[in-house]
């Protein structure tokens, strides 16, 4: 089944939306508009019905994303009162404990089987230590293996996991994150030549899925992020 992404546009260039159990990470370096995507979508699924979560991980607290996020057009409390929609902060209490710990921890959020999570950003995740060491960060294939049961765990709860990631260029090709997610997408900015438009969005990958290829405009204003389609190049 396909869930909407709730980012007008966006869905169109997925040809529909996002599988409902998938991963998306959503990439880009600072300002590009990353977290405010994730929270249009959160808040706008949540007045739909869906039961959603935050997650902030070494970054802004819930109280400050809160206040940041009642400057847009989407904001809505009701959802927070009514407990649909919650923010979360994943502390440094766990994070210092290592992966079994946070693998524990994300693994009880999945019990409780929301429609959509998001983990901002989850590549602090890659620099996690081992629960039972101490002095040095997970191998390469520790590090595989801690997000392919994280995915795993969502997926099983049929649950949408939406990822951010402080990554450009090569970083986002190479990255453990982009290769096990099932779509990954690219928040950036022209080159001041290339068009008038600044920002703009692209779809990197969507497995199993068929998607508008190339960069599409993106504008962010106090009713959140607007994508213009360029169509088929």
């Amino acid at each position: 089944m396909l869930s909407p992404t709730y980012i007008p546009n966006l869905d169109a260039i997925l040809h529909g939306g996002l599988m409902q159990g998938s991963s998306m990470l959503i990439a880009g370096p600072t300002g590009s508009g990353r977290t405010l995507t994730c929270l249009q979508s959160l808040f706008t699924a949540a007045k739909a019905g869906e039961k959603c979560i935050y997650i902030t991980v070494l970054s802004e607290p819930p109280d400050k994303l809160l206040h940041i996020a009642q400057n847009y057009s989407f904001f809505d409390d009701g959802p927070l009162k009514c407990g649909k929609l919650k923010f979360l902060e994943l502390d440094r209490e766990i994070l210092t404990k290592g992966d079994y710990a946070i693998l524990k921890y994300f693994h009880t959020l999945a019990h409780d089987n929301p429609n959509r999570v998001v983990i901002d950003p989850a590549t602090v995740l890659l620099c996690i230590s081992p629960s039972f060491e101490d002095g040095r960060e997970l191998l390469p294939l520790e590090k595989r293996a801690f997000f392919v049961n994280l995915f795993r765990a969502f997926a099983a709860s049929d649950t949408l996991l939406m990822m951010t990631g402080d990554l450009t260029g090569s970083e986002i090709n190479t990255s453990i994150l982009s290769h096990l997610s099932d779509v990954v997408i690219e928040l950036g900015n022209h080159d001041k030549n290339d068009h008038d438009e600044q920002r703009y969005i692209r779809v990197i990958k969507s497995r199993g899925k068929d998607f508008v290829a190339g960069k599409h405009d993106l504008k962010i204003s106090l009713d959140g992020a607007t994508i213009s389609s360029r169509g088929p190049p």
